[in-house]
C-alpha cells in the first residue's frame, strides 16, 4: 500500500497564519524602502501637520497588535468549540454502539429463543400427522419460515455489533466480514491482506477500522458495479506506528466534487476518522474505480 503522507494539524494554523502576516509584512517594508514610501507619504501630507499625521503610524501599530491578539483569542475560543464537538461527536458514537450492542443482545437472546421455540412446536407436529399430509405441511412451512427469519435475525445482530469482534479481535473480525460478504455476493472477487501488530488498538479504534470497512463495502456492493475489492490494512513498525486503511475496486467510479458530503456514508467514515486525529482520503474518477484512504495516528496506550 502507498504510504501516507503526514497532515498538520489544525492547531498549528495560529502559527502558519501568523507567519504568512509576517512574511507579507517584511515584503511590504522592503518595497517601501525600495521606492522611498516614507518620504513621499512625508511629502504629500506636508500641508496637513496640523493633524498630526506623523503620529498616526503607532496608533495603526497598535490597532494591528490589538487584532492580532484578538484573532489569538478567537482562535482559541474556536479550538475549544471543536473539541468540544468532537468530545459530543465520540459520545454520541459510544451511546450509539452501546445500544446497538443492546439490541444485538436482546435479539440473539430474546429472538433467538422464541423462534427456537417456534420451531420446535411446529416439528411436534409432524408425528401426529396422521389422517392427511396438510398439517405435516404446515408444520414444515411453519420449521422453514422459523429458520428463514433466525437466519435474518443472525444478520441484523452481526451488523449491529459483530460479535467477532469482541470475541476474535479485529483482523479475524474483518476476514469474517469479508467471509459474508463473499457468500452473499459470489461476483465480487474480494481480498483482505493486513500487516504489522494490530493487536491492542483499543475498542475505539478497531470499530472505527470494522465500521468504515463495512460501509465501503455496502458502497461497493451498491453502486460500484465492481469485479474487484481490496483491503490493505496495515501499522507501521515501532509504538507510534501509524494505522494505514486503503480500499479500492475495479467499479464505474464517480465524481467526488458532485456527491453531497452526507451521502453514501462518507459523512460517517469522515467523523469517525475525525475522533481518533487522522486523515480520511477519497480518491474516484468516472470509469476508474474508487479508493479509500484512512490514515490513523498510534492510539495511546490506555493505563
Amino acid at each position: 500500500m502507498k504510504p501516507l503522507s503526514p497532515r498538520s494539524l489544525p492547531g498549528n494554523s495560529l502559527w502558519r497564519d501568523l507567519l504568512i502576516a509576517a512574511a507579507v509584512a517584511l515584503l511590504v517594508a522592503v518595497l517601501a524602502s525600495a521606492f522611498e514610501l516614507s518620504e513621499l507619504i512625508f511629502r504629500a501630507t506636508r500641508s496637513w501637520e496640523s493633524l498630526q499625521l506623523d503620529e498616526w503610524p503607532t496608533a495603526l501599530l497598535a490597532f494591528a497588535l490589538c487584532m492580532v491578539a484578538l484573532y489569538a483569542r478567537r482562535h482559541a475560543q474556536l479550538q475549544l468549540a471543536l473539541a468540544e464537538n468532537r468530545h459530543l461527536l465520540a459520545r454520541l458514537l459510544d451511546v450509539q454502539e452501546q445500544e446497538r450492542r443492546r439490541l444485538a443482545r436482546e435479539l440473539h437472546d430474546e429472538l433467538g429463543q422464541t423462534l427456537n421455540a417456534i420451531k420446535l412446536d411446529a416439528l411436534a407436529l409432524l408425528p401426529h400427522s396422521g389422517e392427511s399430509g396438510g398439517i405435516e405441511a404446515i408444520a414444515a412451512r411453519i420449521a422453514h419460515h422459523a429458520d428463514h427469519v433466525y437466519r435474518a435475525a443472525g444478520d441484523l445482530v452481526r451488523h449491529l455489533r459483530p460479535p467477532a469482534l469482541d470475541e476474535l479481535g479485529l483482523v479475524d473480525a474483518l476476514e469474517a466480514c469479508v467471509d459474508r460478504w463473499r457468500d452473499s455476493h459470489p461476483a465480487l472477487a474480494m481480498q483482505l491482506s493486513t500487516g504489522g501488530n494490530l493487536e491492542g488498538l483499543g475498542e475505539t479504534v478497531n470499530l472505527a477500522i470494522y465500521r468504515i470497512v463495512q460501509e465501503a463495502l455496502t458502497n461497493c456492493v451498491r453502486h460500484a458495479k465492481a469485479h474487484h475489492f481490496y483491503i490493505d490494512l496495515t501499522r507501521e513498525q515501532g509504538p507510534q506506528g501509524r494505522i494505514l486503511l486503503e480500499m479500492r475496486d475495479d467499479g464505474r467510479g464517480f465524481n467526488p466534487h458532485s456527491v453531497p458530503p452526507s451521502a453514501s456514508g462518507l459523512q460517517g467514515m469522515r467523523e469517525r476518522i475525525g475522533l481518533l486525529r487522522g486523515r480520511f482520503e477519497l480518491l474516484s474518477e468516472p470509469a476508474k474505480g474508487t479508493t479509500v484512504r484512512v490514515e490513523i495516528p498510534s492510539p495511546k496506550v490506555e493505563a
